[in-house]
C-alpha cells in the first residue's frame, strides 16, 4: 500500500504517521502535492491515500488531485488539531473523505488497515447519466465537474445560455443540471427552465449553486454541507430516484461531528454524520465497523444543543475506493428498544424539527 503526506507536519505527527505506516505495511512519503500525485499514479495497482496537514490549503489539494481521473477516488484524510465541530465540518466541506486528530496513532493504523483490506471494486465507472454544469466561472466548473465525475456521471459544461440550450437539446438525454446562481445572462432559474425546455424534460432534476465556490449554501437546506457535500447529496438523491427506499422517513442532510464505537468498547472513533432519517443515519469515516456490528454513537441532536446517545447496527458500508455519489462510511439502523428513551426522544424531535425546516416553502 502507498500513502503520501502533504503539507508541514509537526515532528511528533511525522513520527506517529511513520510508526502507523510501518505497522500497517504501508510505504509513506512526505512530499509535495505534485510529487504525491505522480507517485500515486505509479502505485495505481495498490490501495492509496493522502494525509493532508491541517495548515495546508485542503480545498486546493483536493481539487488538484481530482483533476487526474486516476485519482478521483483516492481517499484524502485531513489531520486536524482537535476533534471539534468546526474542524470536522471544515475538513469534510473542503473535500476530505475523513478527518483524524493529530497524534491518533491507533486511528491512522486502523484506517490504513481498512484501506489495505477493502474489498476490490470494479475499475470501470458506473455510468449514472449525463450531468450538465452551467457556470461562467472556471473554478466552479472544475469543482462541480470533479464531484459529478466521482459520482459516476458524464459531465458536459456550458459557459453561456446558447451553449446550454445546444447541449440540453442533444439526443442523449440529460440526467440532471447544476447551474451557478449568476449564470449569464439571467441567472440560474432562467438557465434551468431553458435546459428543461430544450431537453423536453419539465421535471429534470436541478440544483442552484452560489456564484462563489467558497460561498455558503442555504442553511435551511444543507446545514453547511459545503459545495461538494451538497452536490453529492443531490446527485445521490437523483440516482436513488428509481430505486426502492425501505426507509419510512425521508433522508435529510445533517453534518455534525459524532463519536462511535462498537458496543462495549471504551475508545471512540470520530466521524461526521452525513444524512439522517428517523430510523437511522449515515456516518462518514474510513474506520467504518463491519456490517452487523452493534454500535453506540453520540452526536448533537438536530436543531438542538443536546448530545444524545443512540444504539444500533451497521447495515451497510461504502468501501474506500468505490465510485459513486455516496461518500465512504457506513449506514446505521437505530434500535429504539436499546437506545435510552430520553435520548431517542431528543433525536426524533430534532429530526422532525429539521424536516419541517428543510421542507418549508421557499420565500424566493
Amino acid at each position: 500500500m502507498y500513502a503520501a503526506a502533504v503539507g508541514s507536519f509537526l515532528p511528533s505527527d511525522e513520527k506517529i504517521l511513520m510508526l502507523a505506516a510501518s505497522h500497517a505495511s504501508t510505504q509513506l512519503d512526505f512530499t509535495s502535492l505534485d510529487d504525491a500525485a505522480r507517485r500515486m499514479e505509479e502505485h495505481a495497482e495498490e490501495p492509496r491515500c493522502v494525509f493532508v496537514a491541517h495548515e495546508a490549503n485542503l480545498g486546493a489539494v483536493v481539487s488538484r488531485l481530482r483533476e487526474r481521473a486516476s485519482l478521483l477516488t483516492v481517499p484524502v484524510i485531513a489531520v486536524v488539531p482537535h476533534p471539534s465541530e468546526s474542524a470536522y465540518r471544515s475538513a469534510f466541506a473542503s473535500g476530505a473523505d475523513d478527518a483524524l486528530v493529530s497524534g491518533d496513532r491507533g486511528g491512522i493504523t486502523r484506517r490504513l488497515a481498512n484501506l489495505l483490506g477493502a474489498k476490490p471494486t470494479p475499475r470501470t465507472v458506473p455510468q449514472q447519466g449525463i450531468a450538465l454544469v452551467a457556470s461562467g466561472d472556471s473554478a466552479m466548473r472544475r469543482i462541480l465537474g470533479q464531484t459529478l465525475r466521482r459520482a459516476g456521471f458524464d459531465v458536459s459544461y456550458a459557459t453561456e445560455a446558447r451553449e446550454l440550450v445546444e447541449l440540453a437539446g442533444k439526443p442523449i438525454p440529460l440526467t440532471l443540471v447544476v447551474a451557478s446562481e449568476d449564470f449569464p445572462p439571467d441567472g440560474a432559474e432562467s438557465a434551468i427552465r431553458a435546459a428543461r425546455d430544450a431537453a423536453h424534460k419539465p421535471s429534470l432534476p436541478a440544483l442552484i449553486v452560489p456564484p462563489n465556490s467558497e460561498g455558503r449554501w442555504d442553511p435551511n437546506s444543507d446545514q453547511s454541507l459545503g459545495p461538494t457535500g451538497k452536490l453529492l447529496f443531490f446527485a445521490e438523491e437523483v440516482i436513488r430516484g428509481n430505486a426502492t427506499d425501505k426507509r419510512i422517513s425521508a433522508r435529510l442532510p445533517y453534518p455534525t461531528i459524532c463519536s462511535f464505537r462498537p458496543a462495549g468498547v471504551l475508545h471512540p472513533t470520530y466521524g461526521l454524520s452525513y444524512n439522517i432519517s428517523r430510523e437511522g443515519l449515515f456516518i462518514r469515516s474510513l474506520d467504518a465497523p463491519n456490517r452487523g456490528t452493534q454500535v453506540w454513537i453520540e452526536l448533537r441532536a438536530p436543531e438542538s444543543t443536546q448530545i444524545v446517545h443512540l444504539r444500533g447496527e451497521v447495515v451497510w458500508r461504502r468501501e474506500p475506493g468505490a465510485v459513486g455519489a455516496t461518500p465512504f462510511g457506513f449506514g446505521m439502523r437505530i434500535k429504539p428498544e436499546q437506545s435510552p428513551s430520553l435520548d431517542l426522544h431528543h433525536y426524533t424531535t430534532g429530526y422532525e424539527a429539521l424536516h419541517a425546516l428543510v421542507t418549508a416553502p421557499s420565500s424566493n
